[in-house]
């Protein structure tokens, strides 16, 4: 034991110093040869993500290869907060892009403490993070003419396709010679794995797809290991329709682009990772939600929601769930998941129908009556449909997960929006309009900043709707728990 013990020690210590030299040598190398800032930066990224790679195979203990990534997220951490700049053009100097780094070697040590001695895996998210974000940016730079702005910043589509191109690539060659799929399985997953991980990298904030794209890779590879033929139609299937439901959501004017992408992503990733089942409910009740919304409202006003908002209604309640699906098969993970939808249901339902009671909500901070759609006020007509929704959620989840799933939506979704009243009562963040006087709950109002008033400043309704989704995929845990296991 203390022999390979020494053996991963001195591979790893060996490779730490490969590393960095090849961020030295080569990042000095390019500069001096005049190539630009972000070649400079890329094409070392790239070669360590090779070597990390190639690292992974030759240690045998976990503990080891942790620890290792702990200590050099924490130095590299240091370095960008202390503004220490060991190689110029290497690192930007810049903390957004300097923490790319740092990202990179957080997102393998999440890689290594959840799947490892998954090496194939690993080193497939390791590889598909340093070749493809390197050629996207390097392509981006040199013939992007295409801008997407989504979410985490502006993209070249050019850069998006050589994105999905180099991970397609990478992931077939893991998916044939690693885990030795057949061709029809390691093209499914590939497709998967490419188009899934562009969209992630496109949506989130940079340096954040540094940390996210390697867990996610090995994440997909080590459940390919136990795919079916079936399985992996259904992968197909996903990504067909995830990428179909984009254009449906734009078109009806539900989501701006950034939110339809992440919706898009979070559709494809429930089919293929869970079934059907586990996208049915969500885009059933979110669909009649958006109805509700629209009803009765001047097409001007309804507006259209953002990326936050499907990410805190959508992405917690399903992806989340999906995902502990998918690595443990325990069919609690879908209790979970219609309990946080039943809370964002129940809420909605509340709010959207509420706006028809005939009398004024009453406040639950004054005790007095306030205009209708005003957070943490109640209605008799709201707080039936609260209970409207809730049910209505459990017994369309008991047609796939049974009759446990009445009791889980009941319980989670009325639970769920009482957090939601309460928060937005008493914690929740105003402001108030200085052109119009309104007392609002948006940082601009009016085409102006805003005053803030009362209430915590970063408690904003997306923030109110977590905690009140959070609280519906505990009590599904809890009441599935106690009634359905």
């Amino acid at each position: 034991m203390s022999a390979t013990v020494g053996h991963d020690l001195a591979v790893a210590g060996g490779g730490v110093l490969l590393i960095a030299a090849v961020l030295i040598v080569v990042g000095r190398a390019l500069a001096r040869r005049g190539a630009s800032p972000l070649v400079t930066r890329k094409i070392p990224h790239a070669l360590c993500g090779l070597f990390a790679a190639l690292a992974a195979f030759q240690l045998s203990h976990g503990v080891v290869v942790a620890g290792v990534l702990a200590a050099a997220t924490v130095a590299l951490t240091f370095i960008v907060e202390r503004g220490l700049v060991p190689v110029p053009g290497v690192f930007d100097g810049t903390r957004s892009r300097d923490y790319g780094l740092v990202g990179f070697a957080a997102g393998a040590l999440l890689a290594t403490l959840a799947f490892w001695p998954d090496r194939v895996a690993i080193a497939a998210g390791v590889v598909v993070l340093g070749l493809a974000d390197a050629g996207a940016a390097l392509i981006g730079d040199r013939y992007g003419r295409h801008r997407v702005e989504a979410g985490g910043g502006v993209r070249s589509l050019e850069g998006s396709v050589a994105f999905v191109v180099i991970a397609f690539a990478v992931s077939w060659a893991f998916c044939r010679f690693g885990l030795e799929l057949n061709s029809f399985m390691a093209v499914s997953v590939s497709l998967f794995v490419a188009i899934t991980t562009a969209a992630v990298e496109l949506l989130v904030l940079p340096a954040a797809d540094n940390l996210l794209i390697t867990p996610w890779v090995a994440l997909l590879l080590h459940v390919a290991r136990e795919l079916s033929t079936d399985d992996a139609l259904r992968w197909l299937a996903a990504i067909v329709f995830g990428c179909a439901i984009v254009p449906f959501m734009l078109r009806m004017r539900w989501l701006d682009l950034p939110g339809a992408l992440c919706g898009g992503l979070i559709a494809g990733v429930a089919v293929g990772l869970g079934g059907w089942a586990w996208i049915i409910p969500a885009a059933l009740f979110f669909s009649l939600t958006s109805l509700l919304t629209a009803y009765r409202r001047p097409t001007r006003s309804t507006g259209m929601r953002t990326m936050s908002q499907v990410a805190v209604n959508a992405g917690l309640p399903v992806l989340v769930p999906v995902i502990g699906y998918a690595v443990t098969g325990a069919p609690l993970w879908y209790a979970v998941s219609i309990g946080g939808i039943a809370a964002g249901i129940a809420d909605s339902w509340a709010s959207e129908i509420g706006r028809f009671s005939s009398r004024e909500p009453l406040s639950l901070r004054t005790w007095s009556r306030v205009p209708k759609g005003t957070s943490g006020a109640v209605s008799p007509l709201g707080s039936g449909a609260t209970v409207l929704g809730a049910l209505a959620v459990g017994v369309f989840g008991a047609v796939f997960g049974g009759w446990s799933m009445v009791a889980v939506g009941l319980a989670a979704g009325v639970a769920g929006s009482l957090v939601d009243t309460v928060i937005g009562a008493t914690v929740q963040a105003r402001f108030g309009c200085a052109t119009c006087g309104a007392t609002v709950e948006d940082a601009l109002h009016c085409g102006a900043p805003t005053q803030h008033t009362t209430g915590w400043r970063w408690v904003d309704n997306d923030v109110v709707n977590a905690c009140a989704n959070v609280t519906g995929m505990l009590l599904g845990f809890g009441v599935f728990a106690l009634i359905g296991g």
